[in-house]
């Protein structure tokens, strides 16, 4: 998903890239958020209170983690 380029009142900011993106979390919306069509993230990897990632941030932080987790480097 890329950013939209209308905002919503459900739009938000990557706090990693600082990327506007619509975030289902935000506002008031009948339908799930884009990213709970994503894996989701290990528990570690979360940090309270933290705010949502773009579509774009968020695949490569689950990117990471599975490298991570099936113990393969990135060259």
């Amino acid at each position: 998903m890329k950013p939209s380029s209308t905002r919503s009142g459900s739009s938000a900011r990557c706090p990693r890239c600082g990327n506007a993106f619509d975030c289902g979390m935000q506002g008031e919306t009948s339908s799930p958020c884009w990213c709970r069509a994503l894996p989701p993230l290990p528990a570690e990897r979360l940090k309270p209170g933290g705010r949502c990632l773009c579509p774009e941030c968020l695949a490569a932080e689950i990117a990471q983690a599975t490298r991570e987790a099936s113990g393969v480097e990135r060259p």
